[in-house]
C-alpha cells in the first residue's frame, strides 16, 4: 500500500504544480490587460498627455471660426437680419440663429456676451466697426451660443460693402 500512496503523491504534486502554474500564468496576462486598460483610460481622458493639452489650449489661432452668434433684427426693416448674416459668414463667423428682437426701436447695434468671453465680443465688435461700449455682457449659458447681434437703426453702416 505504501508504494500505491507514494506512487500518487508526485502525479498529485505534478498536477497541482501545472495548476498553480496556470494560475500564475493567468494572473500575470490579466494583470498585464488590467494594466493596459488603465492606461488607456488615463490617456484618452488626458491625465497622462499633458504635451496633448498645451497643443489644444495652444491650437486655435483663427478664433473667429468657433465664435457662433445669433443675429437679432432690433430695427424691423425686412432682410437686415440676412444681410448681416452674409457679413458675419464671409468673416469665418458661425451664425446660429436669426429672428427678430422683442422691439424694433433699437438706434444703436449692440452685441450682447452670452459666455463671458468680453475679448470674443470685442473680437466681433471690431469686425463689423462697432464701437467696444455697445458690447455689454449678460451671461447665459443655456443659450449654447458665443454672441447675440441685435441690429440697430445704424444698420447700414455695416452692409457699405456688400452693396446695400
Amino acid at each position: 500500500m505504501q508504494d500505491n500512496t507514494a506512487n500518487k503523491n508526485p502525479v498529485n504534486n505534478k498536477s497541482q504544480n501545472n495548476t498553480n502554474l496556470f494560475f500564475i500564468i493567468a494572473s500575470i496576462i490579466l494583470a498585464a490587460i488590467a494594466g493596459y486598460l488603465l492606461y488607456s483610460i488615463l490617456h484618452k481622458t488626458g491625465i497622462l498627455d499633458t504635451e496633448q493639452k498645451k497643443t489644444e489650449i495652444v491650437k486655435p489661432k483663427n478664433v473667429q471660426q468657433l465664435i457662433q452668434v445669433e443675429v437679432l433684427n432690433g430695427c424691423g426693416v425686412a432682410g437686415v437680419g440676412d444681410l448681416l448674416t452674409d457679413v458675419l459668414r464671409s468673416k469665418g463667423i458661425d451664425v446660429v440663429k436669426t429672428g427678430n428682437y422683442r422691439s424694433f426701436d433699437i438706434d444703436k447695434t449692440f452685441i450682447v456676451d452670452r459666455m463671458g468671453k468680453l475679448e470674443t465680443a470685442y473680437l466681433v465688435a471690431d469686425s463689423l466697426k462697432i464701437d467696444k461700449k455697445f458690447v455689454i455682457t449678460e451671461t447665459n449659458k443655456s443659450y449654447f451660443l458665443d454672441l447675440t447681434i441685435v441690429i440697430g437703426k445704424d444698420y447700414k453702416n455695416y452692409f457699405n460693402k456688400s452693396g446695400s
